[in-house]
């Protein structure tokens, strides 16, 4: 199997496999040539299959000689990624692998996400397949699609092609821990039609350019209080005395489970001073508080050939621009039953455009406690009302809550203080897991999930911790061999 010479050389199985993932395109909706190699790689080794409508693919893999009679165990990953890169890089995420670097004990990519979430789970679940020598009882191997965009692989699954009672995710990210919970979430989208006029300052155009935050994962890293490139964006703005600049297009933010790194807004300005001015005092104010880890990022001025001939008007700039002001973002309550370590309710503004006379915001929040998360719809929903804003609700998926009594959870405890003589940390994340769906769909079940160390998922910084993919598969077959 070709693993690079800046890989690790074991476990071999899951770097080669988690360096041929990389080498196929698989964003979310588009993973069909992701799909199309487990298909090859189960038909080489005359595996059973079955791929649903929505894309979904089960392989099943008989036990192991000696464990015929124990009962079947899924094991659940899904196969797109986020696809993010630096302004500075240059990739088609439909056409181009990824390419891996290493630097230390990390893997990490060329300045775009790593796909290590999901992928090094989905190269663990397809060493199983190719491995003989390990010890398990029947598995069915489920790869989801489509799970980044709002868990929609999930909703599809077919609960009469699975006969697991017990179900291993591989998607968490902090090797150590055990994770038996996982929020819920709901995203919302809300636009409104803009008056735009022609422009009265013909001075110059020019972009307004926010970047180099760190952003990162809505979920995992919403309570680290990073910066939020739109608010950013928005305080500037605002700063700009009100005659002196008219306001033609914004546009910022990735994707629903991203907080973002940049933004930009094209404006007419009767004199650059003015901008330089605003964004000086944003940034002294931003950098008085933003988190160390967090104070690369910068805002510039672009100026443009021309002034724009059209704009906003003055009625709807405010509108909007009072619209993004007031739009909460990040943490929203903590969980007491954690003693208040675990964020239990959030909110990422995630996207903002306006475009031709267009406005659009999207934005995603997560709860364990459904009815937690109820006063913070509706506050995002006045606020919608207030301004003036047509609002959809565009998915909603389960929380996941946590079960002590949990047979799974009993032996992944017993293997992981075999093999490394501590404790592991029995958690819970607020992130969205497909285990909710899928422990409703399929009825009761254990589940456990669980996996190496990555940080930095859903942003360029991404990257895999290499000494902590060894001993998260030695607990997989631990605990596989003790099923």
């Amino acid at each position: 199997m070709n693993i690079p010479s800046h890989f690790p050389t074991e476990p071999k199985k899951i770097w080669g496999y988690f360096h041929a993932i990389n080498q196929i395109p698989r964003p979310s909706r588009k993973e069909d040539k992701f799909r199309e190699f487990i298909l090859l790689e189960a038909a080489k080794l005359k595996l059973e299959t079955h791929a649903d409508e929505v894309g979904n693919v089960i392989v099943y893999v008989p036990a192991s000689k000696g464990y015929e009679d124990h009962e079947t165990v899924i094991i659940q990953n899904h196969m797109d990624m986020v696809t993010d890169a630096t302004p500075d890089r240059h990739i088609n995420f439909n056409t181009d692998p990824i390419i891996t670097l290493r630097e230390g004990d990390w893997i990490k990519a060329d300045r775009t996400t790593l796909g290590a979430d999901n992928g090094i789970g989905c190269a663990a679940a397809l060493a199983l397949m190719d491995d003989s020598t390990i010890d398990h009882p029947p598995l069915e191997l489920l790869f989801t699609m489509d799970e980044e965009t709002g868990l929609k692989g999930a909703w599809g699954v077919e609960a009469k092609y699975l006969n697991g009672k017990k179900m291993i995710n591989l998607d968490t990210e902090e090797w150590g821990s055990l994770y038996i919970g996982c929020a819920g979430g709901i995203d919302y989208e809300f636009k409104k039609n803009i008056n735009m006029v022609p422009a009265q300052i013909a001075n110059m155009g020019a972009r307004l350019v926010v970047g180099g935050f760190l952003g990162g994962h809505s979920g995992v890293d919403i309570h680290e209080q990073r910066g939020n490139a739109l608010k950013f964006l928005m305080d500037w703005v605002n700063t700009l005395p009100k005659d002196s600049f008219e306001l033609c297009e914004w546009r910022g933010g990735k994707a629903h489970n991203i907080i973002p790194r940049d933004a930009f807004a094209l404006v007419n300005l009767k004199d650059i001073k003015f901008a330089e001015e605003a964004l000086q005092k944003v940034m002294i104010r931003w950098k008085s508080f933003m988190p160390e880890t967090d104070q690369a990022f910068f805002g510039q001025i672009t100026l443009e050939e021309s002034a724009f001939p059209e704009v906003v008007s003055v009625q709807d700039q405010q509108n909007v621009l009072n619209f993004l002001l007031a739009f909460p973002h990040g943490v929203h309550g903590y969980d007491l039953a954690s003693n208040k370590e675990m964020v239990a309710l959030s909110n990422n503004l995630a996207i903002s455009l306006l475009v031709r006379g267009q406005f659009y915001l999207e934005t995603s929040l997560r709860f364990f406690d459904r009815g937690e998360c109820v006063g913070l719809e509706n506050q995002v929903v006045a606020l919608a009302n207030g301004f003036g804003m047509e609002f959809s609700k565009n998915g909603e998926y389960p929380s996941w809550k946590p079960v002590h009594e949990n047979k799974l959870l009993d032996i992944f405890t017993e293997k992981y203080q075999e093999l490394f003589h501590s404790k592991a940390k029995i958690t819970a994340i607020h992130a969205g897991l497909e285990c909710g769906i899928l422990r409703d769909k399929i009825g009761p079940i254990d589940a456990v999930s669980f996996g190496p160390t990555i940080m930095g998922a859903h942003s360029p910084q991404e990257r895999l911790l290499i000494p902590t993919v060894a001993p998260f598969w030695e607990l997989l077959k631990a605990v596989l061999k003790s099923l």
